[in-house]
């Protein structure tokens, strides 16, 4: 069995494509490529799992994973990225999801490795309530689309300097959710749950979304792809309104089911008087930041159509995925 390298590793779905991996006993060593430990424990099982630190922002000495046996056989997941919006100054958007793909592509050159899979995003389709595919331009609004999808370029140009040899398979997640996600579906479960959340102007805003143990899955499905490049819209395959998303998260979990609709100005307004207190008092209002109100207001009408035509079938629907993460959780708080 040949290895596997997974940059960003330590995280969210590298942690899950880690245990799918490892309970299909794929590969013989998995190397978690990260500035981070990771810390969960993925000593079970037969397959070993070694950590080398680094940090994608800079220079990667190939050293470390040729005396690990890295080498043509050898699969790059590319999950290192950072994309929590809004969250980080625009500049380190493109610092490491731009300068993060240079430096893993010249990671590959140099262990000559045939095959890569990249984790980008839908954001480069950036908002729309028009339907998008693979086909469609992108245009993305914010520096965190804009990077994905230079990464993704940068991805191609290393697939074409041996486009007879190599394979690059480019994923484009729409929301992850899932156990330890931290983010959209956690804080919408948290204010379902204690009754804070109205619907922001509108029920019906579309929103692309995935569970992460399918991406897990995607991930390495699409790696053993023929040589070339594959592009694939990872979600379902007709985006969720985000009533129906807040119904089955009331459905599958103790939070409870929104009734209230207020109109999208008026929420925008207490969102920016609510951050403005927090700065006062010095406190984060995380979850109530005005950009997170605007981002549940505008659709992400992304087309999984492909995907569902391709021999790659997703294993949880969005009722199953909440079902099975709540699970996970042992019917706890989702994280």
């Amino acid at each position: 069995m040949s290895n596997c390298i997974i940059t960003g590793g330590s995280g969210y779905v590298g942690s899950h494509l880690i245990d799918h991996l490892i309970a299909k006993n794929i590969y013989e060593t998995i190397i978690i490529l990260d500035f981070v430990k990771p810390e969960r424990n993925h000593s079970h099982g037969s397959t070993k799992v070694e950590y080398v630190k680094s940090d994608v922002r800079s220079a990667i000495d190939p050293s470390p994973f040729k005396e690990r046996g890295c080498g043509e056989d050898t699969v790059i997941y590319n999950l290192a990225a950072i994309c929590r919006i809004p969250g980080f100054p625009a500049i380190d958007y493109f610092r490491t999801n731009i300068r993060g793909a240079e430096v893993v592509c010249q990671l590959a050159e140099e262990l000559g490795c045939k095959k890569m899979v990249f984790t980008s995003s839908v954001s480069p389709y950036g908002k729309s309530e028009e339907l998008k595919t693979e086909e469609s331009v992108p245009q993305p609004e914010d520096p965190y689309g804009s990077s994905k999808l230079v990464a993704e370029y940068i991805h191609k140009g290393w697939q074409e300097k041996d486009p007879k040899n190599r394979m690059l398979s480019i994923l484009r997640p729409g929301i992850i959710f899932g156990k330890g996600e931290q983010a959209n579906f956690t804080r919408l479960y948290e204010s379902q749950k204690k009754g804070f959340f109205v619907y922001p102007g509108r029920k019906d805003t579309k929103k692309a979304c995935v569970y992460v143990k399918d991406v897990a899955r995607a991930c390495y499905h699409f790696s053993k792809e023929e040589v070339g490049q594959h592009l694939y819209n990872l979600v379902y395959e007709e985006a969720t309104a985000i009533q129906k998303i807040c119904e089955t998260v009331a459905e599958q979990t103790d939070a409870r089911k929104p009734l209230l609709l207020i109109p999208g100005p008026v929420l925008i307004f207490a969102a920016y008087c609510i951050l403005f207190l927090g700065k006062i008092i010095g406190k984060d209002f995380a979850g109530i930041h005005p950009d997170r109100v605007k981002k549940v207001m505008l659709s992400t009408n992304v087309s999984g159509q492909k995907l569902a035509l391709s021999d790659f079938n997703l294993k949880y629907s969005l009722q199953d995925g909440i079902k099975d993460w709540y699970k996970d959780c042992d019917q706890k708080k989702l994280y």
